[in-house]
């Protein structure tokens, strides 16, 4: 994807507002831009390690805000329920008068959001590079149709009872990995667990109502959304909750871990991402824990786990999916 701060100093030249000086909003701040030509923003954003990159770049991140601005920025997302929401958003955030800015690559549908707010609204400028657009309106009458966009945020049912949200992984159904790496579970799951990357916690309500021998379970997820939602539906006493990047998580000393890893933030399969997520729980866990996970069939986990544990077990494999337990964890070598 191409940094989004060109197609915004192109919109800027081509005659913008000027941003004020100070509390401009981005909804879905990118770390990959350079929000400093809007002064200085405050970037609203769910998922941690971007918030964390962020922060370490002097932004100021949020996950909501009551601000109200002359200037929003809404960089679109891949799911179009979710950029709607955020679009409203961001228009119930501005000044009648403000100026509401969309930007984003073709590939995730801008010219379709283009499309969407000319029927609503007059567009005032756009502006084309990089494979993506940049457009721009002024806020005054509000459609209702805006409160529609808004509800399509909210936490809906899906099947088993669960909810889920707009955007988050697997939002309309269980990921069938995780539902493969359930059915494939030991049944002698106890002690202290941890969930990494536990998404909207379909797996940790089923290990929790599974086993009365857990003692304690941490839901860690960096989507701040899929959290929300897993906080909806696992309401055991022994679960807990944490917004973080499971590569980043302080917790050791766990019996069990269960993961079903992302292996992928753009379009593209990035395997290094799974593949810190072994190195990491190799780490969190006991001496004589277990981690438990399911990964796409075709991604190469095999000599990393190899790498961090002393043993290594295919469970099962199907033409999708493969379930693997690894236990006695490696202690990390340091080199001098």
């Amino acid at each position: 994807m191409a940094n989004p701060s060109i197609r915004i100093s192109l919109a800027l030249d081509a005659g913008i507002p000027t941003p004020p000086e100070k509390g401009a909003l981005v909804f879905n701040a990118l770390d990959d831009a350079d929000y400093s030509i809007l002064g200085s923003p405050i970037c609203l954003q769910w998922f941690k390690p971007t918030c964390d990159r962020l922060d370490a770049l002097g932004f100021e991140t949020a996950q909501s805000t009551s601000t109200k601005s002359s200037f929003a920025l809404v960089e679109i997302a891949r799911s179009k329920p979710q950029t709607l929401g955020l679009i409203a958003q961001a228009y119930d955030a501005l000044d009648i008068g403000g100026t509401l800015v969309v930007n984003g690559d073709k590939t995730y549908g801008i010219e379709s959001h283009q499309k969407t707010l000319r029927k609503l609204f007059e567009i005032d400028g756009v502006a084309s590079k990089a494979h993506g657009k940049v457009f721009w309106l002024t806020k005054n009458t509000r459609p209702d149709i805006l409160d529609q966009w808004l509800q399509g945020m909210a936490p809906v049912e899906i099947e088993q009872g669960f909810q889920t949200q707009a955007g988050v992984f697997s939002a309309g159904h269980v990921d069938k990995g995780s539902m493969l790496l359930l059915d494939n579970l030991t049944n002698r799951i106890g002690g202290r667990c941890a969930d990494l990357g536990a998404g909207w916690g379909y797996l940790s309500r089923a290990i929790l109502e599974r086993s009365e021998k857990i003692t304690s379970l941490d839901l860690i997820e960096a989507d701040f959304n899929a959290l929300n939602c897993a906080r909806l539906n696992v309401t055991d006493q022994r679960a807990h909750f944490h917004w973080d990047d499971a590569t980043q998580f302080a917790g050791k000393g766990y019996d069990f871990i269960i993961m079903n890893p992302p292996f992928h933030q753009t379009r593209k399969a990035e395997p290094d991402i799974g593949k810190a997520f072994i190195a990491k729980a190799s780490t969190m866990l006991a001496p004589k824990g277990q981690l438990w996970m399911v990964a796409n069939r075709q991604l190469a986990y095999e000599e990393t786990l190899d790498a961090h544990f002393g043993q290594v077990t295919p469970v099962t494999e199907t033409t999708q999916f493969k379930v693997i337990n690894a236990s006695r964890p490696k202690k990390p070598t340091h080199r001098r």
